[in-house]
């Protein structure tokens, strides 16, 4: 890898590890009453889960077990995950875009929005194969 790419690469880790660190910040931060009931906490994946599963958020809660997020720091990021060997082998886990204009609260949202979707999905494919 030339001086380069290795800069870009290195540019890419440190936005998305910012955007990781903004998630759980904001996740930290808000009240009880911010999260919906079923959400019971938060935390970072095992060295496993991220590196093998391409999880970057644990979501435990109290009627579909595990949820999991990818956080990216951009639109293209989110793009080239969804294509990935990753999103491909388990389709629940949802992405997040986090941008670096994003308050503590648009993260809180965003993360509300894609865990109500992801839990959703969950218990709607549980209703079908229950019958």
């Amino acid at each position: 890898m030339d001086a380069v790419s290795k800069a870009l690469k290195d540019i890419t880790l440190a936005r998305g590890r910012k955007a990781e660190d903004k998630f759980f910040e904001a996740m930290r931060t808000s009240a009880s009453a911010d999260m919906p009931r079923w959400f019971r906490s938060v935390r970072r994946p095992t060295f496993k889960e991220d590196r093998y599963e391409g999880k970057d958020a644990v979501i435990e809660t109290t009627d579909v077990g595990k949820l999991f997020l990818q956080i990216k720091s951009s639109k293209a990021g989110e793009t080239h995950f969804k294509k990935s060997r990753h999103s491909r082998r388990n389709k629940f886990i949802s992405v997040i875009v986090i941008l670096e204009r994003d308050t503590l609260e648009d993260v809180r949202i965003k993360a509300r929005v894609a865990l109500s979707q992801l839990r959703q999905e969950i218990l709607n494919k549980r209703n079908i194969t229950e019958w």
